[in-house]
């Protein structure tokens, strides 16, 4: 029955992991040069027929020439994209087996409640996002009798022809996705479409947002703020589609993360447009509290809308992690100098009223 309704397979069923051995999808002969040599001394039988390090340098660097090729850019990139499809298409098969166990592992009332809506795509996939609950409690969504009679109301309509799917697909994501609901934070987070790559994929992404950051970089210099923006955000868009697969990997998407969210906060800035910035750097700050430049550029936005206090604690901060740094010193004189010319502008305004 289970079965029946998710539409998945067994799970003994083998549905391959969609990601290849061979990644670089050339034949060796490809490769430069595409001389095999042979070890006629037999030291090749000491590590199971392996090539030795000066071989394996020597192909690698030989792969390496070929990549960097003008002439075989565009199959490197329709390779690349071509991996990162199949990696999507794993993922989602996994999300959908997770989906499955939850439902099987929740009381027998959530799963009564749910059963009818998931024979339906657009249904099935709103109910998916039950499992995405902070605390794990797929049960809270499943018994929930608001979301019970909104999946009810659209199960009505479209078995009535009233709406399409795409209507009721529609509708319901603008009702989430309305920030005076109560689950819209928590929703916009979760449900955010991601992919886990392999560390070779990682490098091949990180190296295409560093190359949009740098030409973000150049239209910063020159003033030129919104093209700017447009080339940090695809950046930032990038290591939010990304996760990795091992810790270290994670650590590195996290880094390069921070510095697309500072750099997105650093043209809002520029943009006086100092709410946003300081909610990007604050982002930045839930992966690495210790961030000194995220520190130091949250205490110039909340500088910028006269929230004088937190930035005072933004820059106390910094001088507890580094007591040399002459950056906050300065801005912290900013501070004060700003603090006393408000001072005295209220006090000449108050003058004013009695007068």
């Amino acid at each position: 029955m289970a079965d029946r309704l998710f539409g998945l397979p067994q799970r003994g069923t083998n549905s391959g992991s969609g990601i290849t051995q061979n990644t670089s999808g050339v034949n060796t002969g490809d490769w430069g040069s595409g001389k095999q040599t042979s070890n006629k001394s037999g030291g090749d039988q000491g590590n199971g027929g392996l090539p030795d390090d000066g071989s394996m340098e020597a192909l690698e660097a030989s792969f390496k020439e070929f990549c960097e090729r003008p002439e075989n850019k565009p199959m490197m990139v329709k390779h690349e994209k071509k991996e990162a499809k199949k990696a999507a298409r794993l993922n989602r098969k996994m999300q959908a087996f997770e989906f499955k166990e939850k439902v099987l592992e929740s009381s027998y009332e959530a799963q009564k409640n749910i059963a009818p809506f998931l024979e339906n795509r657009v249904l099935r996939r709103i109910v998916q996002t039950f499992t995405n609950d902070k605390y794990n409690d797929f049960d809270k969504w499943a018994r929930n009798p608001i979301v019970l009679n909104m999946l009810k109301q659209a199960h009505e309509a479209l078995n009535e022809g009233r709406l399409t799917d795409e209507e009721v697909e529609h509708n319901i994501l603008e009702w989430l996705k309305d920030p005076t609901n109560p689950s819209h934070d928590m929703w916009k987070h979760k449900t955010r479409q991601t992919v886990r790559l392999s560390t070779d994929q990682l490098v091949s992404a990180l190296n295409e947002q560093v190359q949009l950051r740098r030409k973000g970089n150049d239209l910063y210099k020159a003033r030129r703020f919104v093209e700017a923006l447009k080339e940090y955000e695809s950046a930032l868009g990038i290591c939010n589609f990304i996760n990795a697969l091992s810790s270290p990997d994670q650590f590195e998407i996290d880094t390069n993360k921070q510095a697309c969210l500072l750099n997105v906060a650093a043209v809002r800035m520029a943009m006086s447009e100092y709410g946003a910035a300081e909610k990007l750097c604050t982002e930045a700050l839930e992966l690495d509290s210790m961030n000194i430049k995220a520190l130091l550029r949250r205490a110039k936005a909340r500088m910028g809308r006269g929230s004088f206090a937190e930035a005072r604690e933004d820059l106390n901060r910094v001088k507890e992690l580094e007591p040399w740094n002459w950056e906050a010193e300065e801005q912290l004189r900013r501070l004060r100098d700003g603090a006393k010319e408000s001072l005295r502008r209220e006090s000449q305004l108050a003058a004013e009223m009695l007068a």
